[in-house]
């Protein structure tokens, strides 16, 4: 029996409308080590894949066995301890407080749905009891919790800043992680473009190493209203669409490349929409009254500046990554919820994903996400090619390329809101809650190892399950559609997607 193991794991939490990734760099060894010291040893899965997923079913402490964590974003503040009881059950954090060498902590922009939930790791409520004149009176005070080994945040601007009390609070929160008196946690700020500074270097992250010392690393390439274009030596703004700049312009995009795996997070950044952004028919946005969008579009900058990062492999060499076509990633996490202005036809067409991820969901507010136009436009039936942007000599959507997709899997999706059905096709998707997915090991290495094109690289997807309890009756949530598998360790599927590199 072939074995199956997976050091990295891409966590898309479900936080209702708002986002929140927890990536893992795991030890499986150690994993082991702990579910033997908790079962014995006939108590281990067969296969290193599913030590995980069984842990976790089995409250079987996994503390220990992360080798790096990035959690980026934390959803609205009502999700926060959500948030922190998943990286709890997952070895990410122990204990109640203190400093957290193996997290690393990024906020793609500074929007409650994503930036709130976040306070939760660096803060908690602590409610005191005091005696006047023979009463108890309560108070409540704030007291450090989590202390990530760094931060990483878009680079804040006055002119640009939100002016909400909870943005204000949540850079208090960072300022004060960042000086303590005992290991302090550093404070990155990404400049326009995914850069250190102005002209300077493309900040990345590191996340240690997995299979055959194969480094996991993040790269930021844009930030700030500016993607770094490296075919121009560059960056490139991206002015306002109105007079107000919008904090989803300003959102961090990352990079994760571990081997030939990629997995691309662009926050809320947008598109076109329409017709520039390659969509047409039931790809495009409503139009009229019934549509507008005060995003920017970042997509067709970051399309081209992908292209030039991430060139594809012109020589097959053992100990190297091998890409088909330039600008390509394994995963792409739907940018802004697949609201209707996001994930356009020519960036799929140039990211050409095997999975597709979007979070989106009812509680703390709704959005009417994900949209029909994005659900269609990754859909193979109703979109079965993608036209490109402009290339070479050739015009905007002369050329095509299939629609790559293997699988949609969306954290959750309303029935209902405020009593009014919400009746939007997702197709072929599912929903299936916490979205967990992660490429198998022997394909990354046998990918990274082969000199001739045709290795397929393996990606396992499965889903916790747990949807948003909604309190209000007029919200009704539909149910999951993954189904389980009996006798497996997975709450829902899982799901193999093989893609050829």
């Amino acid at each position: 029996m072939a074995t199956d193991s997976a050091s990295l794991e891409i966590h898309v939490l479900n936080v209702g409308q708002g986002d929140s990734v927890l990536v893992i760099n795991r030890d499986l060894d150690k994993a082991k080590a702990a579910i033997t010291a908790a079962k014995g040893a006939g108590g281990v899965p067969a296969q290193p894949a599913d030590y995980v997923p069984y842990a976790v079913a089995n409250d079987v402490p996994l503390a220990g066995t992360v080798k790096k964590a990035l959690l980026m974003d934390g959803g609205d503040d009502e999700y926060g301890g959500d948030v922190l009881n998943y990286m709890a059950a997952h070895g990410v954090v122990q204990g109640t407080s203190g400093y957290c060498p193996n997290l690393l902590l990024a906020v793609s922009h500074y929007h409650d749905d994503h930036m709130a939930g976040l306070r939760s790791v660096f803060k908690k409520q602590v409610t005191i009891t005091t005696k006047v004149d023979g009463k108890d009176v309560t108070s409540v005070t704030l007291e450090d919790r989590f202390r990530p080994v760094v931060f990483y945040g878009s680079v804040t601007n006055k002119a640009t800043n939100p002016t909400s009390q909870r943005f204000a609070a949540f850079m208090e929160d960072v300022l004060g992680a960042s000086m303590a008196t005992a290991d302090p946690t550093k404070v990155v700020y990404v400049f326009p473009g995914g850069l250190d500074g102005p002209g300077g270097k493309t900040v990345t992250i590191s996340l240690g190493t997995g299979v055959d010392n194969i480094p996991i690393t993040g790269y930021f390439l844009a930030s700030a209203q500016g993607v770094w274009d490296a075919g121009k030596g560059a960056v490139v703004t991206i002015p306002a669409k109105g007079s107000v700049t919008d904090q989803n312009d300003r959102s961090l995009v990352l990079m994760l490349e571990y081997g030939s795996f990629r997995c691309l997070l662009g926050g809320d950044i947008a598109g076109d929409g329409g017709t520039a952004g390659g969509n047409f028919g039931v790809n495009q946005a409503p139009g009229g009254k019934a549509f507008f969008s005060q995003h920017a579009d970042v997509e067709s900058t970051l399309g081209p500046a992908l292209e030039a990062f991430f060139p594809e492999t012109t020589t097959w060499t053992a100990g190297q990554p091998k890409y088909l076509v330039p600008g390509y990633a394994t995963v792409l996490k739907a940018n802004h919820h697949a609201s209707s202005s996001s994930v356009d036809v020519h960036l799929l067409a140039t990211v050409q994903p095997v999975i597709f991820a979007c979070s989106s969901g009812v509680k703390a507010r709704f959005h009417s996400h994900p949209t029909q136009a994005v659900m269609n436009r990754v859909d193979v039936a109703e979109t079965p090619r993608w036209g490109r942007r402009a290339r070479y000599s050739y015009p905007a959507d002369f050329l095509e390329v299939p629609n790559s997709i293997g699988g949609t899997y969306i954290t959750e999706v309303a029935a209902k809101y405020n009593n009014k059905a919400f009746d939007v096709d997702i197709h072929e998707a599912q929903i299936i809650g916490d979205v967990v997915i992660r490429p198998f090991d022997e394909t990354v290495s046998a990918v990274q190892n082969a000199t001739a094109p045709g290795e397929e690289l393996t990606i396992q997807v499965y889903g916790i399950g747990v949807l948003t309890g909604l309190s209000d009756p007029g919200n009704v949530l539909r149910d999951v559609t993954l189904g389980y598998t009996p006798g497996s360790v997975y709450p829902l599927g899982p799901v193999l997607h093989n893609d050829k590199h």
